[in-house]
């Protein structure tokens, strides 16, 4: 709660926050969810915010590190440079 010029309270509306992405290790991660680096090898564009996120501990580290990770089903085809004009 905030105060206006007058001295009369203003109520503010809290934003509404995203749920937490879902968390996944490399034997709980679904074969369809893949990071970039996989989508764009099979020449797809990840689409839309990413489904989930994948997580894993370096040797030596104590802090897991994370990759988001999108749904391969949802990614779409990327056009070559040159093939703008064909379609």
């Amino acid at each position: 709660m905030t105060w206006d010029l007058f001295g009369d309270p203003v109520y503010q509306q809290r934003q509404a926050e995203p749920p937490p992405l879902p968390s996944y290790t490399s034997k709980t991660l679904p074969a369809y969810l893949c990071t970039p680096k996989q989508i764009r090898a099979e020449g797809l564009e990840p689409t839309g915010p990413p489904v989930g996120m994948l997580s894993w501990t370096t040797q030596g580290s104590y802090t897991p590190a994370q990759c988001p990770v999108w749904d391969i089903r949802k990614a779409v085809r990327t056009l070559d440079p040159g093939q703008e004009g064909l379609l």
